[in-house]
């Protein structure tokens, strides 16, 4: 699927080539370009998410599809765009009678997470909302901040009973070890959220970075707590490319390559190893396990309904977390179900979990868990 949505969507050769790390002139046919990204990509978390980056354009959603895809009519699309539960990745222009018309694009990473009872939540919002129309526009306002503070109060209230079912039915250390990992996945969440805004913004996008970087550091403190509470499982995952590998070879290695009618500079380097490292002019470094994670999962047998996962980076997790060949591997990552992370937020759970209310409930699920250990 993934492999014929690259070809229809034109991405050039060029483009695959420099998303691999190949020379310009690799002899190698744009389908087997495309079925080596596709390889890559169902072993490695990481490079599926530099894929998405890279090529969020050219694989943008655009109005006949999206309609397509959630089933929607385009009166229905468009509400969604204005009411902000479609965000816009951008506008694109066609020319209709000598005139310029503007369309929007959409960024399909989010659109792939939504699901159907995302949509019919939306189409049943409406409803109330058009049979208000006749009143002023003072009344309408005042009901949609009526409805975003019920939907508040609705969460506090649900939050407060799974809270005592935590502690009345398990203790209070599953019930702490819990509420720092539901807030952990929402500071997870809100990292993403300015990592998008970041790119979409011409102004402020600084500040957007910065809360950025202290969401995730945020996530790595609570991690480091978690994985000390009994009912924290730390693994290790190794996909088959794990390393990161660079090479660049000078110009008279390049020559040689091409003289001699080699695959790409990896198959040179590979049958000319020794040649290469002993050249000042040849660069080749490895990072290794680049693209390894550290893969976090919180459960427990009383409650099978609530379990939490997370991965952290190897670079990143091996500043604060056990060396791999200390705990157990797993052979694939999941994540999966209400509590994954490492998507955007929807405009109702902004409203529900808005960036200030996160944070004050994380810093105190935090303080609370760090009691247990």
């Amino acid at each position: 699927m993934l492999a014929s949505l690259i070809s229809s969507r034109r991405i050039l050769k060029a483009q695959l080539l420099e998303f691999l790390g190949l020379p310009d002139n690799c002899p190698d046919k744009t389908d087997h370009l495309v079925s080596t990204i596709v390889s890559v990509l169902e072993v490695n978390p990481a490079e599926q998410e530099r894929f998405w980056e890279t090529f969020k354009s050219e694989l943008a959603v655009e109005p006949v599809e999206l309609e397509k895809l959630l089933k929607c009519s385009s009166k229905e699309r468009q509400q969604w765009i204005e009411q902000g539960k479609l965000p816009v990745l951008e506008y694109r222009t066609f020319l209709k009678s000598g005139i310029h018309l503007e369309y929007p694009v959409h960024d399909r990473r989010f659109i792939l997470t939504l699901s159907q009872t995302d949509i019919n939540s939306w189409r049943n919002e409406p409803k109330g909302q058009i049979q208000n129309n006749r009143k002023t526009a003072i009344p309408i306002s005042r009901e949609s901040q009526q409805e975003k503070a019920d939907s508040r109060l609705a969460f506090s209230s649900a939050w407060s009973k799974i809270i005592a079912d935590w502690e009345e039915q398990g203790s209070a250390e599953i019930s702490a070890t819990f509420q720092l990992a539901y807030w952990t996945v929402w500071a997870s969440r809100w990292a993403k959220e300015n990592q998008l805004n970041s790119a979409k913004a011409i102004e402020d996008n600084e500040i957007y970075e910065i809360h950025r970087q202290q969401w995730y550091q945020r996530k790595n403190q609570a991690v480091k707590v978690l994985i000390e509470m009994p009912y924290a499982m730390l693994y290790f995952y190794r996909p088959h490319d794990a390393d990161k590998l660079y090479l660049e070879l000078c110009d008279d290695h390049q020559e040689m390559m091409k003289d001699d009618y080699y695959w790409d500079k990896w198959d040179f380097f590979y049958q000319n190893r020794k040649l290469v490292n002993k050249c000042r002019d040849c660069v080749y470094c490895e990072t290794k396990d680049y693209y390894s994670l550290y893969y976090l999962e919180i459960k427990s047998d009383k409650f099978p309904d609530f379990s939490f996962s997370y991965h952290t980076p190897y670079t990143i997790g091996r500043k604060f977390l056990p060396h791999p060949e200390t705990i157990p591997y797993v052979d694939h990552v999941e994540q999966d179900g209400i509590f994954r992370f490492g998507r955007p937020l929807l405009e109702q759970e902004k409203l529900i979990h808005t960036e200030e209310d996160v944070l004050l409930k994380f810093d105190a699920a935090l303080a609370e868990a760090r009691k247990f250990i």
